[in-house]
């Protein structure tokens, strides 16, 4: 009996009393195929029962199994609804739906009629969208709906959370069939490719299972088709050199159905199951009892060369590990194999983080503003977001122009959230209905979103994809690549193109349901597919931030907004200068090594980019110093936000701008003032020291923005350096000054004093140092106390000097020269200068 069944009653309890329950339960118990048949089967519960799957493999496959459990054919009491598959009928009383279904179901009929309970399966993933709906679920029990009977299920799960957050909902838990499962790591970091170790891994437990006359199916897990492939070839060579007659097959979600039944259905023959992260729940696969893990999934993070969520390789958690490591022990004890050093299992993250702290949430924001939830302040998250990536989100709303300067939702925005596409998409999709081209605007919608699928393509391959009239673009020949993939003519092609077939596939089924929504849209509107550049276009509306500016075709080198360093990616088929739309903006580096490589490249006529976007656009006149002329010129720029993209040169008129450029020439020495002399600096000194030593005054100090004052009256009226360097400055600098205080400034800092002896001793100033002045001695004879300044406040700071002019002393006590030093130096003074007076 099924784990589960045995809390049956417990389960029905909980439905019968309440609206909510928890349930954990591991991989293997039956939760995902029997709970649902037990709400169906439950008086309570009035209405369809809808499962969340995180994947559309598992709603497809829990669906076949129940309907089978059930007597019924797949889309009459059990049906499902995926991306890309529906088979549901009026019939149906219990729909598996893949997580993003069911948020469109809600945004199409926000009371959820018809349905009487939700159960959210395998919620330890914690998928954006899962939170999403648990969220919405709980809003609407708490409102309209109290009727509704709302499970959430996981094999690996944080129950107690989950039920404080369901204002504590009763958890229930069912105890799984394990089996010992004993598990080995890499005695070293690998080296090799992780196909070639899961081929030695494979290897070994053969070797390993033929001593112990032990046998069973494995299950190896990779990251995605590209990795699953290539295991598979590995294997394969194994299993011949060996002699082995082992059924190896695959299991990813892109797979047709009849080869995923193929994976998980009883053989007869041994099987080596190749999976991705679809084989970790939701779905058992029987008479398992080894697994190799690379230890690798893909994960979805926001992606920053698109600004699109993506798919990654990332090291998987310790959580997740033991997940995988527990499909080996359903039926009896197991190993695994984990393809990586006990050493780093240990430093890696005890679970995965959740999608909400790594994706983007433009189209979470979108679906919330269309269900009337302004803000995700007033949604009731399980774990709220991040305030950043909220920020990041409504400015992408705001730039796609599906919300108003306010954040509100605009007629545009109800219209994206309303199709199953991310924002951006559907803002591309949306201007391909106008345009009257949504068939070419879906197909590089989706090659701007899906996985690359050219593995090898030369430029003159990429180039020659393309039709005659086609702008020369990487993302239009890839376009043209997929539509001779799919009629079969790249089979004949000379270039010896390679193609990822998976992922073209992907492509492919992602391109016909967004032309079904794109040519829904446009109705009636007559159409023109031919035109490439028109659908280059569509894409500029879905990523006006990607837009790039080339000034020089001869040179990779190009401008973007808001970064520094940008070229071409040296594998783009552009050539051409001006406006590009670059799909993905790579960065490299740190700070100011930091790199902006642009791919994914498409020309842009100027004059589409002024249709979509007028508003950064501008013109502006800027004066600058044109050293060849020695004058300042007037620039005449387009431009595009900050990106000069044309300047046109012509001599300036004098104007304030003018005089601004020629102050800083004045500043940087570039134009020499020949007035500018030591009269002037002087002046400005005495000031200084007058304003230091009577600060009651409040006299100006000369700071720089003074002196640029007044240099911007020294040149006023000029354009050319020959028409200032002669200006007199020194009456400019004075006259800063009111008359009153220059007069002041004479008294106080005077430029000489009168000695005893008729002799007029200049005085030298320095702001923050005490004045100078420079006398014979014999001019000094009858000073007997120092000279000052400032109305007798300073002493000045002489310099005495003997009759041939050298410094004999400097002090500024002249009593006590006199007194002390004198006598001494007087009659050394006489025998050397016997002719001059010695007193």
């Amino acid at each position: 009996m099924l784990p589960v069944l045995s809390i049956r009653e417990s389960i029905l309890n909980a439905v019968r009393s309440g609206a909510r329950f928890v349930l954990t339960a591991p991989t293997g118990s039956g939760k995902t195929t029997q709970v649902p048949q037990m709400l169906a089967g439950c008086p309570a519960v009035r209405g369809q029962i809808v499962v969340l799957e995180p994947r559309r493999l598992a709603a497809r496959m829990t669906a076949r199994r129940v309907a089978l459990e059930m007597n019924s054919e797949v889309g009459g009491l059990v049906g499902y609804q995926t991306r890309f598959e529906s088979r549901v009928s009026a019939a149906t009383r219990i729909r598996f739906v893949t997580e993003g279904v069911f948020l469109r179901i809600l945004q199409g009929a926000p009371t959820l009629p018809g349905v009487g309970a939700v159960v959210i399966d395998e919620f330890h993933e914690r998928s954006i969208d899962a939170d999403l709906a648990l969220g919405l679920i709980k809003r609407l029990q708490e409102t309209s709906r109290p009727d509704l009977k709302l499970a959430v299920m996981s094999a690996t799960l944080d129950a107690g959370r989950v039920a404080s957050y369901l204002d504590n909902a009763p958890v229930l838990s069912a105890s799984g069939r394990v089996f010992p499962v004993t598990v080995s790591y890499l005695d070293r970091s690998p080296t090799k490719p992780v196909w070639e170790l899961a081929a030695g891994a494979l290897e070994q437990l053969l070797t390993a299972e033929s001593a112990q006359d032990e046998r069973g199916d494995v299950l190896i897990f990779m990251p995605g088709a590209f990795e699953i492939d290539r295991t598979i070839a590995a294997c394969s060579a194994v299993a011949e050199r060996r002699g082995e007659e082992l059924l190896i097959v695959p299991l990813h979600g892109s797979l047709p159905p009849a080869e995923q039944d193929r994976a998980v259905e009883p053989c007869a023959q041994r099987r080596v199951i190749v999976a991705t992260n679809v084989a970790e729940t939701s779905i058992t696969i029987e008479g398992v009892r080894a697994v190799i893990d690379s230890g690798t999934a893909r994960v979805h993070r926001v992606d920053p060369k698109r600004g699109l969520n993506t798919l990654r390789v990332e090291p998987i958690s310790r959580a997740t590990a033991e997940q995988r490591t527990g499909r080996a022990g359903r039926v009896a004890a197991g190993h695994c194999v984990r393809l990586w050093t006990e050493k780093d299992h240990h430093q890696r993250a005890a679970y995965a983080d959740a999608e909400i702290a790594r994706v983007d949430l433009a189209e979470p924001t979108l679906r919330l503003k269309a269900l009337g939830i302004g803000t995700h302040e007033q949604f009731p998250w399980f774990e709220p977001p991040a305030p950043a990536m909220v920020a990041r989100a409504e400015a992408c709303l705001h730039m796609l122009q599906a919300t108003d300067a306010s954040g509100a939702i605009t007629e545009l925005g109800r219209q994206m959230a309303g199709m199953p596409a991310v924002p951006r998409l559907a803002r591309v999709l949306i201007e391909g209905a106008r345009r009257g081209c949504p068939r070419l605007a879906a197909r590089l919608a989706a090659v701007a979103a899906e996985k690359e699928f050219v593995i090898d393509a030369s430029p003159t391959a990429l180039r020659d994809a393309l039709e005659k009239n086609d702008p020369v673009s990487d993302v239009l020949a890839r376009e043209r690549l997929l539509t001779q993939w799919q009629s079969g003519r790249l089979r004949d092609n000379r270039h010896r193109i390679e193609m990822h077939s998976v992922a073209a596939r992907e492509c492919a089924q992602a391109a016909e349901q967004l032309e079904r929504i794109a040519t829904a849209i446009g109705g009636s509107r007559p159409m023109h597919e031919a035109d490439g550049g028109a659908g280059i276009a569509c894409l500029l509306a879905g990523f006006p931030d990607h837009v790039a500016w080339r000034p020089d075709r001869q040179r990779p080198h190009c401008h973007v907004e808001g970064r520094r360093r940008v070229v071409l990616d040296n594998n783009t088929i552009v050539q051409q200068d001006g406006f590009l739309l670059a799909l993905e903006v790579r960065e490299t580096g740190q700070g100011d090594d930091r790199l902006a490589t642009l791919s994914m490249v498409s020309p842009l006529p100027r004059a589409v980019v002024e249709a979509a976007l007028p508003q950064r656009f501008s013109n502006a006149i800027t004066v600058r110093w044109n050293g060849d002329s020695k004058a300042v010129d007037a620039i005449e720029e387009d431009r595009f936000d900050s990106i000069v993209i044309a300047a046109t040169a012509r001599p300036a008129k004098p104007s304030p701008a003018v005089e601004r450029a020629l102050v800083e020439c004045i500043n940087d020495r570039t134009i020499e003032l020949e007035h500018w002399n030591d009269a002037v600096e002087q002046w400005i000194a005495r000031v200084r020291c007058v304003a230091q030593w009577f600060p009651e005054r409040e006299l100006i100090a000369y700071a720089q923005d003074d002196l640029d004052v007044i240099r911007h009256e020294i040149v006023s009226g000029a354009t050319r350096a020959s028409e200032v360097r002669g200006r007199p400055c020194l009456d400019i600098v004075k006259n800063a000054l009111s008359w009153s205080e220059q007069e002041f400034v004479r008294a106080m800092a005077p430029e000489s004093v009168q000695l005893k002896r008729g002799f007029r001793m200049r005085i030298a100033y320095q702001a923050g140092a005490a004045p100078r002045g420079r006398a014979k001695i014999q001019d000094l004879y009858d000073e007997s106390v120092t000279p000052t300044v400032a109305g007798g406040r300073v002493p000045i700071t002489l310099e005495i000097t003997g009759p041939n002019h050298r410094p004999l002393q400097v002090t500024s006590d002249l009593a006590n020269f006199w007194k002390s030093l004198y006598p001494e130096l007087r009659n050394e003074m006489r025998r050397r200068y016997p002719k001059h007076e010695w007193r």
